[in-house]
């Protein structure tokens, strides 16, 4: 009889292996397009060249949404162009006004769907920016509109949303705001508009687009109400995000929950093809959204209205010969865009890829911490499962980060050789990475990441090290504080002790930011200020 724990195991590796398999390998998933998908490409493909960078990251979209190769010369030109628009360590659009944010959050969501190194440093950039724009009721809007614009939102949330997925920190405050704006834009029949602060029409495509921002911000915001709940850890390890804090939504689960379903009973009532008037400026935007519900919400009806096969049949009858598709205003190659992202079930995609970073969390798929001894830091003699990876560390780092990669203990013994070897001079010029890892929903990685930045011997290192002491994950808590030891050249220091509670690790880190605060240099600008304090001293 097979133990009932394997047989746990054998559940968990099939569900993941199912869900992988939904996201990968992308050569063998684009033979399987439909003909109107596969036209749709070729058009994408021909019309890419000399669109501006909003409409360039969309199409970029699509054709990575319908499984085309990241070195497709026309795809590879479209994320070369986006590239140029992160200059000096920020963001810059290259449209203002509020054409901005559809802009930066069309490029957050096509560089979140690429696998490449690199591309965690730009979504944090990207993600910044869209959070900046963020206006005080929790909405974004056009530039000298306060209220909050409908579409607007709708882009920076997903965006966000995207970014998050890949490991940069949104604060849970941007997506209760988010939801309490999304909430007070409602009407009391449960639909939306483009603007409530004006006389406008509501529409399928509005209310798809509230519901759907809704669903996302739940969602985002439903982890930290499990951190306060205090829930067994064991019965959600594979989403563990670390250090949550006391953050209190004020948008309740219920709240949202109602809102959505006043609005998606509105859509199911209104829901026709049809009814161009009803459905919104665009029908194929509006159906982007309906899209997004149904895999958001996980449902094949809206009412009584199988969606997929409506607007599916609407799609592939109105598609013209070249492989695009027209609505005027809008251009022919965004709304060819937001055909491929709702007939390749563009979300669907984008939760499996969230399934499986979750299912690769710790040690499920990939054994992404460390060894349990790490006096020796050896990697001979079977103390780590396989064989250190060659090649450069930057590598290494990369199969840490994927977390569709099963084997990545053979990363995990190469940096750990690499150290041994090279010392903390190989570990020095990745300490940014090292810190992203610290902020990952992996406690695996963040593990690895406080251990990295304490052998990598700077003082600058501290900080990041002091904050992990407050971790939930014992092991990171452990690595912070030898490598906070490492750097004091302190024997003992102030702890935290192991199985310390979450006030006695906030004390420890209150005294090692005591300790930092004592020996850390002042920076240049804190010099100027003392001289030039000096020197209107000594005047008369």
């Amino acid at each position: 009889m097979i133990p009932t724990i394997r047989i746990a195991t054998l559940a968990t590796a099939w569900c993941a292996i199912s869900i992988l398999a939904a996201v990968g390998p992308p050569s063998a998933r684009a033979q399987q397009q439909e003909p109107a998908v596969s036209a749709a490409v070729q058009y994408l493909r021909k019309a890419s060249s000399g669109k501006q960078v909003g409409e360039t990251a969309m199409i970029a979209l699509g054709l990575l949404k319908a499984e085309t190769p990241v070195d497709d010369p026309a795809l590879a030109a479209c994320l070369a162009k986006i590239r140029t628009r992160f200059v000096s360590g920020g963001y810059t659009p290259e449209r203002s006004g509020g054409a901005d944010v559809y802009e930066a959050a069309a490029v957050a969501l096509a560089l979140s769907n690429v696998d490449s190194s690199g591309r965690g440093s730009l979504l944090e950039t990207v993600g910044s920016y869209l959070m900046r724009k963020q206006k005080p009721n929790g909405s974004w809007d056009y530039e000298g509109r306060p209220h909050g614009d409908t579409s607007i939102s709708q882009y920076a949330v997903l965006g966000l949303w995207e970014c998050e997925n890949n490991g940069v920190e949104v604060p849970p405050s941007v997506w209760d705001r988010a939801a309490q704006w999304y909430m007070s834009s409602q009407s009391s029949a449960g639909s939306w508009n483009y603007h409530r602060d004006e006389n406008e029409a509501e529409t399928v495509s509005m209310t798809a687009a509230g519901v759907g921002s809704l669903l996302i911000c739940g969602r985002q915001l439903d982890s930290y109400r499990s951190f306060q709940k205090g829930l067994n850890p064991h019965l959600t390890p594979v989403d563990d995000g670390g250090p949550r804090g006391d953050y209190k939504p004020v948008a309740t689960a219920a709240q949202i929950n109602a809102a959505i379903a006043r609005g998606l009973s509105w859509i199911g009532s209104h829901f026709s093809t049809a009814d161009a008037k009803t459905f919104g400026k665009s029908m194929y935007y509006g159906l982007y959204g309906i899209e997004r519900i149904g895999g958001l919400a996980d449902r094949q009806a809206i009412g009584r209205i199988d969606w997929f096969e409506k607007g599916a049949a609407y799609i592939r009858s109105n598609q013209r010969p070249d492989g695009s598709w027209g609505y005027p205003p809008y251009s022919d190659d965004v709304t060819t865009v937001w055909a491929v992202l709702f007939l390749t079930r563009s979300t669907k995609k984008s939760l499996a890829r969230v399934d499986a970073k979750k299912l690769g969390s710790g040690t499920l798929l990939g054994g992404r911490y460390l060894p349990n001894d790490l006096t020796t830091m050896t990697v001979a003699g079977g103390r780590i499962i396989s064989r250190p990876m060659n090649g450069a560390v930057e590598g290494m780092l990369d199969v840490l980060e994927d977390p569709r990669i099963a084997d990545a203990e053979t990363a995990v013994a190469g940096i750990l050789d690499r150290y041994q070897t090279q010392g903390a001079a190989a570990l020095k010029p990745f300490k940014d990475r090292f810190r992203r890892m610290l902020r990952s929903r992996d406690p695996g990685l963040r593990e690895v990441g406080a251990w990295a930045l304490g052998r990598s011997g700077d003082l600058d290192a501290a900080p990041d090290l002091i904050a992990a002491l407050e971790d939930a994950d014992e092991r990171v808590v452990a690595s912070a504080r030898q490598g906070l030891q490492l750097i004091g050249r302190k024997i003992d220091g102030p702890g935290p002790e192991p199985g310390a509670t979450p006030e006695q690790k906030r004390a420890a880190a209150e005294a090692w930011r005591g300790w930092y605060e004592s020996v850390r240099p002042l920076d240049a600008s804190a010099i100027d200020e003392a001289a030039a304090g000096a020197t209107g001293r000594a005047g008369p």
